[in-house]
């Protein structure tokens, strides 16, 4: 069986496709989304770093791949913590 062509079907094109609307209406109040945004910024550095490693061990054994979906994922993982609102301070209440 070729390198990348496993029995399980590859999950992650359905997951960014579900994703991508959420991404788009937190866009509009990125400070009310904080959490959404933070979770698709980690979710692609991991596939990155996933993807970085599994091209390596291609390369130890032989095949040859690209690293174009890994730093790709990186990119857009970067870009949105860069672009990620600061959390903002709560306001105090006064009790008397």
């Amino acid at each position: 069986m070729p390198f990348g062509q496993g029995c399980i079907p590859d999950a992650s094109p359905g997951f960014y496709d579900a994703l991508g609307p959420f991404l788009l209406l937190a866009a509009r109040k990125p400070s009310s989304h904080r959490s959404l945004i933070a979770f698709a910024a980690w979710s692609s550095l991991t596939h990155a770093s996933v993807m970085t490693i599994q091209t390596v061990e291609a390369w130890n054994h032989g095949i040859h791949r690209d690293f174009t979906d890994g730093v790709l994922f990186g990119v857009i993982g970067g870009v949105l913590l860069a672009l990620s609102p600061a959390k903002q301070e709560a306001a105090a209440t006064v009790v008397r």
